[in-house]
């Protein structure tokens, strides 16, 4: 189960730990996703999804870095499971770089299904 702040922003006195923890998560995903370290060509990506979402996505292990469009295997961000199979992914999709604090905008963190017929071609 998520942590959800406990008090209002204004508040008196010291944040509880929980809630620093989730503040310091909290600017570490906007820092990240204001500057997103760029795709290499190895490990996983960042793909938008929607208008604010990103989700991890992990190439095929025979892919080309530079192919377009990229296939890919959207999985879950803590247990590596796969959520769909082969998708091919324009490289405009592409935020950047796979980074832990993303997790927070994606659907699995929110405990939400991806959407059906994920397009990723445009």
């Amino acid at each position: 189960m998520t942590a959800r702040f406990r008090r209002c922003g204004h508040g008196s006195g010291p944040m509880h730990p929980g809630d620093q923890k989730a503040v310091a998560e909290f600017a570490a995903m906007l820092a990240a996703r204001e500057r997103p370290a760029p795709w290499t060509g190895r490990g996983d990506v960042a793909v938008r999804i929607g208008e604010r979402g990103l989700e991890r996505g992990r190439p095929l292990p025979d892919q080309q870095p530079e192919t377009d469009p990229l296939a890919l295997v959207l999985i879950h961000p803590d247990t590596e499971t796969a959520l769909t199979g082969t998708l091919h992914c324009a490289r405009t999709r592409i935020h950047g770089g796979w980074a832990d604090p993303y997790r927070l905008l994606t659907h699995a963190f929110a405990g939400r299904a991806l959407p059906v017929g994920i397009d990723l071609s445009a």
